[in-house]
């Protein structure tokens, strides 16, 4: 009796329960910019919307951005929950988001600035161009070395131009990470960071050339 009367109960709660309303998401009543409002000329920024209440269920696709100038500040993507805005020349822009099907939207002001690392780019370009140079008066040196006649003094002459070289790649490496990290974080165009990344793989490859070099100076004694 009492296991039949538990199950009836439980059949009774599992269908009360099933005829509740299902408790329906808040609707959005607000949307909001975040994100920096400047940019350099040819670089990015990232700009998220906030949706308030934070429940709120909004489709990305139904997340409009738009901006009031595109020749001055460029939406990447128009459809979704965050944009990237790309500075294409100097001056002002405003951008909108708004909820599809909804009179809900917000606006900013995106400052435009011009590029300032013309210089800095420029001077980069004539350290590596250093490094070249400084590579090549090593594979001079080489050219003129004599050889020691003991095994010994002949590793230490090796090695010594060994090390000479990596020091040389290292600095590459180190100018290299600085460059790409800036263009990661959207300090520097794409082109600009592929005219640095062109000129240091040039001395890169030198390098390796002169690595054998020195291999054959010494008829691959140590490699």
């Amino acid at each position: 009796m009492k296991k039949k009367l538990m199950a009836g109960l439980l059949i009774f709660t599992m269908m009360a329960t099933a005829a509740l309303p299902a408790m329906a998401a808040p609707k959005a009543k607000k949307i909001a910019i975040k994100g920096k409002k400047t940019v350099a000329v040819g670089s990015t920024i990232e700009l998220d919307s906030v949706i308030t209440p934070k429940k709120a269920k909004v489709r990305d696709r139904n997340i409009i951005w738009e901006s009031s100038k595109p020749s001055v500040a460029r939406v990447l993507d128009k459809r979704d929950d965050d944009t990237k805005i790309e500075g294409r020349k100097a001056g002002t822009a405003t951008i909108t988001v708004r909820i599809r099907g909804t009179s809900i939207k917000a606006k900013c002001k995106i400052t435009v600035k011009k590029n300032n690392n013309k210089a800095e780019i420029n001077k980069a370009k004539k350290t590596i161009d250093t490094y070249k140079k400084d590579a090549k008066k090593l594979r001079a040196e080489i050219k003129k070395l004599k050889l020691s006649k003991t095994y010994r003094t002949r590793r230490a002459q090796y090695r010594k131009y060994e090390n000479k070289i990596e020091k040389i790649d290292d600095k590459l490496d180190r100018l290299e990470d600085k460059w790409e990290d800036k263009y990661e974080a959207g300090k520097i165009s794409y082109s600009q960071y592929e005219s640095l990344e062109n000129r240091i793989e040039g001395v890169e490859e030198y390098l390796e050339e002169l690595e054998d070099y020195l291999e054959e100076k010494f008829d691959y004694e140590f490699d």
